[in-house]
């Protein structure tokens, strides 16, 4: 049993015909367990009859994980399927095209449940019979319809899989988010793509005889379940590529099936690709790169994409150079003449050029339009006869005729170059009785056959010949036509937009040509067309590329599912600055350095690094939550260091920690570009980014895991009971502008007008309370998107990201947001107050859950927050929540009565290895926030001249940026 690789759970042994026997295994034998069940190498495909809380099928997955054991389904899977919001959300953020639950309500008054969680046949409600409605535009705005029955479609998905061509690729990836051996899918047809509109899991005693033979054939194929079965990658999209089709043409340079397959390679590589149609030029910038499958040419649809792709600053094959020039056939043959490149005798003939001067070529010879494709308006000539007919009917179509020697051969050489690089090479052999590949006679049309032909056994004259004729044209994809003769290859023409076809181009090469077309647009993408050349040798540079291992308590391991508190994640943003301290646009720079090549995030291993929204702005994150903070400094400051040591090494730049750059103009900073260009100039229409709202605020982002329902509620409850407290223990930007500023959080004072546009956006910061999931959704993100609905083409920052609250939900990853933490001095001091906030929130949440604490009015807690805001630690607050802080006559408590109050509930929640951490921010209770300590060093020079209060300032900065890099608090704190 333990050299299994994967085991399938079933109810009854027999509930999935055609399993081997050695495979099965009912859920009570696995409960019980035993060592060869409990083997960590195993993969457990659950196909118990339910799912529901507290069945065996539910504690199959539960133990599974419990095992270390790779499960489909896993408990997080089971429990987010029932949460319609997340689970669009989720295919949202993956890409796939959806028509999720809250829009369809907006369409319909009363829409049933679109998430229908399956359980046995007694208990599972029968899924949603009513005809969706579809979006229309017409003369008088928006209206709606319901779908006709060819524009809705159910399929079931095994592992991922799906019988129907057209859902293939959307279905792996509904599978990679929400990972269940069947899922039933509906589409619908809407604007000319296929949407998803309800997903649910499907228990095998639903199923019918035929589908159950179709479920134990996919479970047998062990390399099915165990890619399946895979862990998706942490990161993001490492690209998203358009493809632009033609729906129906029968010329396609690709088949539907070839970018089904197209897509199943990228989805492998973590790259998204997704087909666009004509009609769809305006959803363009919206992806990183452009890969034309469409009918080319000067006057076709096509190349008004790659014009604007180009004008987007985006990679696209084909560009609109190599269209121009491989469509005219008179411009190829003399750039082909001028450059050597053997090629048949060929003449360009005009009305006046003698018949006697074509007829040198020989008869017969080929006579050609400039501009014909797919071998039409080229004729086989015999005779000085027919040549006359044929340039007679030809000239009134040009001016210009191609006329060539014939060289009858039985197939040409397709040798397809991309990059300067060999993809594939194919004959491709003359129909048959026709001197081309492709006949045309009495309505019908024939086709040679194509015989790919393995790169490494392609003539290496005939491979060399079309290198050299494809770089003549640029440095795209070329399909390059040669014949052999006695005399050595010759070029026919040189075509852009060439055929790749599944079963025919890639037929010798397989999947090595897709990744190949792959790795060309990441190269582009993520090089911005140049590979960084440092100063540093390669050896040099190695270490600093390195990736960083967690070490001591470790990462909590990968999994997309975790109790409340049990590990967090953390993000430190930074300005980066030059030797004066003025904001230095270098971040694109270093990360080039850093990764090799042009990117807008770098992997470094348990670190990652990003951008931000201004292109001064560094953001440096952990990739697998930690269970310690402590772990999570450590890693932290190794990435901070690798990445300081490129900024000084190569541009004189540094990092300055603190919540705001203490005087520089927002008004000169710069969007960041490189990435979700969209995105940033959807906020810069709406609101006033060039403000130090958004261009001067940086912050330490703590995230904790959701849990259940129940626990998320009770979380975000407890987080507005703390939020409110949290500047006064870290608040440290006293100052903008140049100057000392009344609030002793400045970036909050700012961050309370950023987005005061769309107040639904943020709120009062405070987090609002909710009593579920479903109340966060209606009462903060139904009223959010509603507003923001009101503008036009903001579809971009239609996302949960948008919520700009103190503490917020991120549905999609799991996890609970807190937002309100100025980064401080050092990672040291931003873990000790990370370590308050998860160890406070742990205690309160708990007794929130218990019913122990009173929630008191939400308008109590915004002017207890604003008060924090301006005063800091000197804020006098009500708290009426804690009972046992001293009070004056108003009702009132010092703020620090009230952190000493949260500080007793962390010391009880507390890890044992972050307890010393704490202590460093009980002590920032007693002396005070960063923010106070920087003013009182800097008031004595309050009335000085501008240069003096400047220098000073410039000393204390220094000195905070020092802290930094050397991981140290900052002396002047007192503590």
């Amino acid at each position: 049993m333990s050299r299994r690789r994967v085991v399938v759970v079933v109810s009854e042994r027999r509930a999935i015909p055609g399993l081997p026997a050695e495979m099965v295994v009912t859920a009570d034998e696995y409960l019980e367990g035993g060592e060869a069940l409990s083997d960590r190498r195993l993969t457990v495909v659950n196909l118990c009859n339910s799912y529901r809380y507290r069945t065996k099928g539910y504690y199959v997955s539960l133990l599974a994980d419990a095992r270390g054991q790779a499960v489909v389904p896993g408990v997080e899977t089971i429990e987010g399927l029932s949460d319609a919001y997340g689970l669009f959300r989720a295919l949202h953020e993956a890409g796939v095209p959806t028509v999720d639950v809250q829009e369809m309500r907006a369409r319909r008054r009363a829409l049933p449940a679109a998430i229908s969680p399956e359980a046995d046949d007694r208990d599972s409600p029968a899924h949603d019979p009513a005809a969706p409605l579809l979006r229309v535009s017409g003369r008088n705005g928006l209206s709606y319809r319901p779908a006709t029955g060819a524009e809705v479609e159910e399929t079931l998905a095994y592992f991922g899989t799906s019988a129907d061509p057209r859902f293939r690729a959307a279905s792996l990836a509904v599978y990679r988010e929400w990972p269940t051996p069947v899922l039933r899918i509906q589409w619908v047809l809407e604007e000319d793509e296929w949407k998803v509109t309800q997903v649910s899991p499907v228990s095998p005693g639903r199923l019918g005889a035929e589908e159950r033979a179709r479920l134990g054939e996919a479970a047998r194929n062990e390399r099915l379940v165990l890619r399946r079965g895979a862990a998706p990658p942490s990161t993001g999209k490492r690209a998203s590529i358009a493809v632009l089709v033609e729906e129906g043409d029968p010329f396609s340079p690709s088949s539907p099936e070839t970018i089904d397959k197209l897509e199943r390679v990228a989805a492998r590589m973590n790259v998204y690709v997704h087909r666009i149609g004509l009609d769809d030029l305006d959803k363009l910038g919206e992806y990183d790169a452009l890969f034309i499958r469409a009918l080319t040419g000067v006057s076709t649809p096509a190349f008004q994409f790659a014009l604007r792709a180009e004008a987007l600053d985006m990679p696209v094959v084909d560009d609109s150079q190599s269209i121009i020039r491989c469509s005219n056939k008179v411009f190829l043959e003399e750039l082909l003449r001028r450059e050597c490149i053997a090629t048949p005798r060929t003449l360009v003939v005009t009305s006046r050029t003698p018949p006697e001067q074509v007829a040198e070529l020989g008869f017969p010879f080929v006579l050609k339009l400039p501009d014909g494709s797919f071998s039409a308006a080229v004729h086989r000539v015999s005779s000085p006869g027919e040549y006359r007919e044929r340039a007679g009917e030809m000239f009134r179509s040009s001016p210009l005729l191609i006329a060539q020697e014939y060289l009858p051969t039985d197939f040409d050489w397709r040798v397809t170059v991309l990059g300067g690089e060999l993809l594939f090479a194919a004959r491709y052999y003359m129909a048959r009785g026709h001197w081309q590949i492709r006949s045309a006679e009495k309505g019908t049309e024939r086709y040679g056959r194509v015989e790919a032909v393995a790169r490494d056994q392609a003539p290496r004259p005939v491979v060399e010949l079309a290198l050299r004729a494809a770089a003549l044209i640029g440095n795209g994809l070329y399909g390059v036509d040669i014949k052999e003769t006695p005399a050595g290859p010759v070029v026919i023409e040189i075509n852009d937009n060439p055929n790749l076809d599944i079963g025919y181009e890639d037929a010798a090469d397989g999947n090595a040509v897709y990744e190949d077309v792959l790795r060309f647009f990441l190269r582009r993408v993520e090089e911005g067309g140049e590979v960084a050349k440092p100063e540093r040798s390669e050896p040099e540079m190695a270490p600093l590329r390195a990736p960083i291992r967690s070490r001591g308590t470790g990462a909590g391991g990968g999994r997309s599912h975790y109790r409340p508190f049990e590990v967090a994640g953390v993000e430190l943003e930074y300005a980066v600055v030059d030797r004066d301290l003025n904001i230095a646009h270098r971040v694109e720079d270093a990360f080039r350095e850093l990764a090799g090549r042009r990117t807008s995030d770098v992997d470094l291993g348990a670190v990652a690094l990003s951008n931000e929204i201004a292109d001064h702005v560094f953001e440096v994150k952990t990739q697998l939550p930690p269970r310690s903070l402590v772990e999570a400094e450590a890693v932290l400051w190794e990435g901070i260091q690798r990445f300081t040591a490129v900024l000084r090494d190569r541009f004189d730049a540094r990092l300055m920690p603190t919540g705001m750059h203490p005087w520089m103009d927002p008004a000169k900073a710069r969007l960041w570009t490189r990435s979700n260009a969209r995105t940033y100039a959807t906020y810069a229409r709406l609101f006033d980014v060039k403000s130090h709202g958004w261009m001067n605020v940086q912050s330490n982002h703590l995230s904790l895991p959701m849990g259940r329902e129940a626990e998320a509620v009770a979380m975000l409850n407890a987080a507005a009971l703390l939020v409110p407290y949290l500047p006064a223990l870290a608040a440290s930007s006293p100052m903008y502008d140049g100057e000392l500023q009344s609030a002793a959080d400045g970036r909050l004072a700012r961050i309370l007008e950023h987005q005061a546009r769309i107040p639904e956006s943020q709120g009062e910061i405070v987090p609002e309370y909710v009593e579920s999931m479903a109340d966060y959704r209606k009462r903060i993100l139904g009223p959010m998107y509603a507003a923001l609905d009101r503008f036009p083409d903001t579809a971009p920052i239609r996302h949960e990201f948008f919520n700009a609250r103190g503490a917020v939900f991120k549905a999609s990853s799991k996890r609970m947001e807190v937002r309100v933490l100025d980064t401080q001095e050092c990672v040291k001091m931003d873990m000790a107050v990370a370590v308050f906030v998860r160890s406070a929130l742990k205690g309160v949440t708990q007794r929130v859950m218990a019913g122990k604490t009173a929630l008191p009015p939400h308008g109590v807690l915004v002017s207890d927050f604003r008060a924090a805001v301006r005063d800091g630690s000197r804020a006098r607050v009500l708290a009426p929540h804690l009972s046992t802080v001293e009070r004056d006559g108003e009702g009132r408590a010092d703020v620090r009565e009230v952190l000493r109050v949260l500080l007793d509930e962390a010391r009880r929640n507390v890890r044992r290895d972050e307890a010393d951490h704490l202590e460093l921010a009980a002590r920032v209770i007693e002396t005070g926030t960063l923010s106070e300590r920087i003013r009182a060093e800097l008031d004595p020079y309050a009335e000085a001249d501008d240069e003096t209060f400047t220098d000073a300032a410039r000393r204390i900065y220094i000195e905070l940026m020092d802290c930094l890099e050397a991981n140290e608090p900052w002396s002047r704190r007192g503590l």
